[in-house]
């Protein structure tokens, strides 16, 4: 008879203690929302330490006049043309001749090694605006610039290679110098829209 008590007993507190209520818990994985976050501090600390390193450039350099172009950079026009106000336009074809330096002002690649194919000069760059892949900050430089001046970018890294660098030759988040040449604009007009 004990033993029907205790199996009662038993199964009477299993079923009150089995009907109450799941008590949530907290998840063990952290969520991408940390990951986000993290991601976020980190690269508000590379935009200022390289805020930083151009803000002390500009400061020695005071044989130019620093234009911000409220796109996340500084420039300056090395040769500046006062006559002809001929800026290149979204779907406008330009041949650019640019070089690539450090911080440093050492040269990473020279423009001749940066030239398209099939040019008469092995530093032309042909560059459709806005239609191609290119270097960010030197997209939005260019519609800046006028035909036949010279401006020499201070491009932090998120508007040059970004996190991934390039290749072994530019570093992850490694802030650079770019001279760019503005040497022609083909403009689509009209007509060579219509027999596209």
């Amino acid at each position: 008879m004990i033993k029907k008590y205790s199996i009662l007993v038993f199964i009477l507190s299993f079923l009150l203690f089995s009907c109450s209520n799941p008590k949530p818990r907290k998840p063990i994985v952290k969520t991408k929302s940390n990951f986000l976050q993290a991601s976020v501090k980190r690269n508000k600390l590379v935009n200022k330490r390289e805020e930083k390193i151009f803000e002390e450039l500009r400061k020695k350099d005071t044989a130019h006049y620093y234009i911000n172009s409220h796109k996340g950079f500084w420039f300056y026009l090395k040769s500046k043309i006062d006559t002809i106000e001929i800026h290149p336009k979204k779907d406008d074809e330009v041949i650019i001749n640019y070089e690539i330096r450090n911080i440093d002002n050492e040269i990473i690649f020279a423009k001749n090694q940066l030239g398209s194919p099939n040019q008469k000069s092995k530093a032309d760059k042909v560059y459709k605006v806005d239609g191609e892949e290119f270097i960010t900050g030197i997209q939005e430089g260019i519609k800046m610039m006028q035909l036949g001046e010279t401006a020499v970018f201070f491009l932090p890294s998120n508007k040059a290679f970004g996190v991934t660098g390039y290749e072994d030759i530019i570093a992850p988040n490694q802030p650079l110098i770019i001279e760019v040449f503005l040497k022609e604009i083909k403009t689509k007009t009209k007509k060579d829209e219509q027999n596209n």
